[in-house]
C-alpha cells in the first residue's frame, strides 16, 4: 500500500493549492520588489533596527542573526520593498521570507516586517498574501504526502498583522510563553540520586545530544531527524559554559537523560536593560521525566550564568507543554512575562 493511500490524503502537489505563479506585491506608495537575496543583509539588518526602534520589543536582531537567515541551507524564499522616491530612496522598507525548515517537516514559516514610516499603506496585507502562496508553492514542491501547515507567528501588539493572517484563513494554533527568574537568589535542588549526574556541555555530547532530540522530537511532534549540519545550525549566541547534560552510567556507557543549550544575545541587554542569558532548546528523555533531571539542568545554567555576571535567564515554552513544565520553571522562580501567538493554515 502506498504511503499517499494509507494516509488517505491526496499528495500534497495537489492539497498545497498553489497558484501557477506568484507575482511580486503591488508597487504602490513608491515602494518597488525585488528578489530578497544574501546580498540584502545589511539593508535588511537596517530595517530591523528601525522596526525594533519603533516596536520595542524585548529583544534586537543582529547583523549576524540576519546573516544566518539569509545564508541558511534550507529552502527559503523572499521579497523586499524599496522606496523608490523621496528621502527613503533607495532604503529597504519592507520584506518577507517563507522558509521550509526542514523539508521533510512539512511545515512553512512565514517571517516579515514594515518600516514604521510605510505602514498603514496595505503593504502588510499584501506580504501576508505573498507568504501565503510562495509557501503553497513550496509545500507543491516538497511532492509530499502527509500533513503539512503554514505558520507565522504573531508577537504582543501586532494586531493589524493578527488580522491580516485571520482574513487569509491562518487560525490560532498554538501560544508560545516568554519566562524570566531574577539570578540574585538561585533555588536548591532536589538529589538526582547515585546514578544520574548534570555535568559541562562538552563537544563528545553534540552527537548524542542530536540523538535525543530527534528520537523526542520523532515521538511527540513526527518530525523527521536533524542532519549533523542542521543540529549545528542556529548557533551564533551558544554559550557551552551555560550549557549541560544529565547523564545516568548505570550501564558501561553513559545513556543521556537529558540536556539543556543556553545562549547569550548580547545585542537584546540595552533593550532589556539588564544581562541575560536565555535556555534555547532543552530535552528530557520521557522516562526521566518523573525525576529532578530539568530542575537539575536549569539550575545548574542559573549557576553558571549567574557567575558569569548575567541579572536575569529567560525561557521560552509552548503550550502543548506549558503545564508540566511550567510547575518546574514556577518552583525554580521563572514568571510569566509575555507570549506570542501561532497561527496556522493545515493543508
Amino acid at each position: 500500500m502506498s504511503e499517499a493511500s494509507s494516509t488517505g490524503l491526496p499528495p500534497l502537489s495537489v492539497r498545497a493549492g498553489a497558484p501557477e505563479t506568484v507575482p511580486f506585491p503591488p508597487s504602490h506608495h513608491g515602494v518597488e520588489w525585488h528578489e530578497l537575496t544574501a546580498s540584502h543583509v545589511y539593508l535588511l539588518a537596517n530595517l530591523f533596527a528601525r522596526i525594533e526602534a519603533r516596536d520595542n520589543p524585548p529583544f534586537r536582531t543582529s547583523t549576524e542573526e540576519v546573516a544566518e537567515m539569509l545564508n541558511s541551507t534550507v529552502l527559503w524564499r523572499g521579497v523586499a520593498g524599496f522606496a523608490t522616491k523621496g528621502m527613503a530612496k533607495g532604503r529597504m522598507v519592507a520584506f518577507a521570507q517563507v522558509t521550509l525548515r526542514n523539508p521533510g517537516h512539512l511545515e512553512c514559516v512565514c517571517q516579515g516586517g514594515v518600516d514604521p514610516s510605510f505602514r498603514s499603506i496595505g503593504l502588510g496585507g499584501s506580504l501576508v498574501e505573498w507568504q501565503e502562496l510562495t509557501a503553497r508553492t513550496l509545500l507543491a514542491e516538497n511532492d509530499g504526502v502527509g500533513s503539512a501547515q503554514i505558520v507565522a507567528v504573531v508577537e504582543a501588539g501586532q494586531e493589524d498583522h493578527e488580522q491580516h493572517l485571520q482574513q487569509r484563513g491562518f487560525h490560532w494554533a498554538r501560544t508560545y510563553y516568554e519566562l524570566r527568574a531574577n539570578l540574585n537568589s538561585i533555588p536548591h535542588t532536589s538529589d538526582l540520586g547515585p546514578w544520574l549526574s548534570i555535568e559541562p556541555w562538552a563537544e563528545q555530547w553534540e552527537e548524542p545530544a542530536r540523538i535525543t532530540a530527534n528520537r523526542i522530537s520523532e515521538q511527540e511532534w513526527g518530525r523527521p531527524p536533524l542532519t549533523s549540519k542542521q543540529w549545528l545550525m542556529g548557533r551564533t549566541g551558544f554559550v557551552p559554559e551555560w550549557s549541560f547534560v544529565a547523564l545516568d552510567r548505570r550501564g558501561d556507557r553513559p545513556r543521556m537523560a537529558g540536556f539543556l543549550m543556553a545562549s547569550r544575545y548580547v545585542q537584546d541587554w540595552i533593550a532589556l536593560g539588564w544581562r541575560e542569558g536565555y535556555i534555547d532548546q532543552m530535552c528530557v528523555d520521557q522516562e526521566y521525566r518523573h525525576s529532578h533531571v530539568l530542575e537539575g539542568l536549569v539550575v545548574a545554567s542559573m549557576r553558571a550564568q549567574a557567575a558569569n555576571g548575567m541579572e536575569r535567564i529567560g525561557v521560552g515554552i509552548g503550550s502543548a507543554n506549558h503545564s508540566g513544565a511550567l510547575a518546574v520553571y514556577d518552583y525554580l522562580g521563572f514568571r510569566t512575562v509575555g507570549q506570542s501567538r501561532l497561527y496556522a493554515i493545515e493543508i
